[in-house]
């Protein structure tokens, strides 16, 4: 039988333990979540505590948490938030239950590794998602929109940071439950535990193998706005060489002296503007030559 409850009250959380004899230290905190993953044992009824990365959602500052109390009989799971991982396991779980697939010798202990494959299948599906943040990252970077990805290249590597930090936790939680399992169904789910567990290995993998990409992008974009921003440098440098001089030929010939060449020569103005047409033109090509620009 499986139990799942949400945000449960401590009335509630009081009457499902006397309806299916819960250990009284494991209600303790049932009732809110609690920032640490752990591994606990009372008798056959195995509590396990584990949190779970989000992504899509931008209104959570916090992962999500799900307590696991399982039984010989019973799985018992308590969340706070909606979970597609979970909420998908119920559709599997409701059908099977209506076609009678479900055999009626399977424990908590079938239910809560059924369960964990289904959060862990959404967490695939997370960093799906992720990778292809990636790749629109990366069409947008050589569509010369680096300014633009400075802040969605941040996003997303703040999301993979506190997906890998949530996903390590789990490894000791394996670790742990392992003898937990062992003193209450001998060696029946070891096979399971050592699938899960690589299971988790494979999202670690993936994990860093994204974070590998997303530093080369980081990297990518860093070089690409840098380039960027020297050529517009480069650029104004070129244009202030050129404007400074031609503005003190200007200055000279506006000063008011009483001799100064060309002032009151007949076409003295289209002189000046001749000598600084050419003066340009002279800079310009010795810049071309130079290949400044």
């Amino acid at each position: 039988m499986w139990v799942n409850m949400k945000n449960p009250t401590m009335d509630e959380v009081q009457k499902l333990s006397r309806e299916l004899d819960i250990p009284a230290t494991f209600t303790n905190d049932l009732t809110t979540p609690v920032p640490k993953n752990s591994a606990l044992q009372v008798d056959s009824v195995i509590k396990i505590t584990l949190d779970f990365p989000v992504i899509k959602r931008i209104d959570m500052g916090h992962p999500y948490e799900v307590k696991f109390i399982v039984s010989k009989h019973t799985l018992i799971t308590i969340q706070y938030e909606e979970m597609e991982g979970i909420d998908r396991f119920k559709r599997h779980f409701e059908v099977a239950t209506t076609l009678r697939k479900t055999q009626k010798h399977l424990t908590g202990a079938h239910l809560f590794i059924s369960l964990i494959n289904s959060l862990y299948e959404s967490a695939t599906s997370k960093l799906d998602y992720i990778e292809s943040k990636l790749g629109d990252i990366e069409d947008q970077i050589f569509k010369n929109n680096e300014r633009q990805m400075v802040y969605e290249i941040s996003n997303v590597s703040k999301k993979l940071i506190t997906f890998r930090h949530i996903l390590r936790g789990h490894d000791d939680i394996f670790r742990d439950i392992r003898p937990l399992f062992e003193s209450v169904y001998g060696n029946i789910f070891i096979a399971d535990l050592q699938s899960l567990h690589g299971q988790y290995f494979i999202l670690q993998r993936q994990t860093n193998a994204l974070f590998e990409t997303l530093t080369a992008l980081r990297e990518t974009n860093t070089a690409m706005l840098s380039t960027r921003q020297n050529e517009i440098i480069k650029n104004l440098t070129i244009m202030a060489f050129i404007t400074f001089p031609l503005t003190l030929l200007s200055s000279m010939f506006g000063m008011n002296v009483e001799s100064a060449p060309i002032i009151g020569a007949t076409g003295d103005f289209w002189i000046i503007v001749g000598i600084m047409i050419c003066g340009t033109i002279g800079f310009f090509t010795f810049f071309k030559y130079k290949g400044w620009i």
